[in-house]
């Protein structure tokens, strides 16, 4: 049984610079077992109904600004197999859900977290887009109507921040209080199974105005940990970049304890 797993992707140019979150990436494939694909959903891939990346291979978007030239040289590629797609839109189709597919490729929410997870790119991946839902509620819904697939081998990632405020960045790299209140209030509402809170966050805690101005980058959260309801959560990573921009990153799942 593969695990789900939240992860904060942190900034575009991890993949080319080196901290504490990066190694845990590094690390991150060794630690699980092998997956027999992978579905992910990116912060940066929103859509007004569900749509899922093509069969075939997918090439990376550099879908960022500003970062140093050797970044846009990275390339990492992987494939979609038809019967990837297939067992996605299998569930899909059996709730009725509306999908449709696309060859836009990975974007840096997705690649920079494989490239360093899996960087042979051998593992079938599918990128899934995130639905515009009214309530949070379903996005943990979202994440349930995939977790058998967890029993076949796939794991499940949504790849977003813990916090994710550009504004706020500190470039004197001093952690912020109200970044670590937040988190903190972040980290035990997930160990705890507190998923009422988890899907009203900006009622639940007045802090997630600040950490999240935006929800993009919280929603593949809710996603994973749909996926791993009620079961078993590790905290598998946590560290600061830019003093507010945390990379607290999780598993939900059985296998967290085996």
């Amino acid at each position: 049984m593969m695990p789900s797993l939240f992860i904060s992707h942190g900034p575009p140019d991890r993949v080319t610079s080196s901290s504490p979150a990066k190694t845990f990436l590094t690390q991150l494939g060794g630690q699980l077992p092998k997956p027999k694909a992978i579905i992910i959903f990116s912060a940066h891939w929103f859509s007004k109904k569900i749509t899922l990346s093509a069969n075939g291979t997918n090439d990376i978007l550099h879908d960022m600004y500003g970062f140093n030239p050797e970044l846009y040289q990275v390339k990492y590629h992987t494939i979609t197999p038809a019967w990837l797609a297939e067992s996605v839109t299998d569930i899909l189709d059996s709730e009725n859900i509306e999908y449709s597919t696309s060859n836009r490729g990975l974007d840096h929410g997705a690649w920079s977290v494989l490239k360093l997870a899996y960087p042979d790119g051998s593992i079938p991946v599918i990128g899934v887009s995130i639905p515009v839902y009214e309530n949070f509620e379903d996005y943990l819904m979202l994440g349930a109507l995939l977790k058998p697939l967890r029993k076949s081998g796939y794991l499940i990632i949504g790849s977003g921040s813990a916090t994710h405020n550009l504004s706020e960045l500190q470039f004197n790299n001093s952690k912020s209080a109200w970044a670590q209140e937040y988190v903190d209030w972040l980290q035990q509402a997930v160990l705890n199974h507190n998923y009422d809170d988890l899907a009203t966050p900006y009622q639940a805690n007045k802090l997630t105005r600040k950490a999240h101005p935006t929800p993009d980058h919280y929603i593949p959260l809710l996603i994973a940990a749909g996926a791993g309801m009620n079961e078993a959560v590790d905290i598998i990573h946590d560290s600061y970049e830019y003093g507010t921009l945390n990379n607290t990153s999780f598993r939900f799942g059985d296998t967290a304890h085996h």
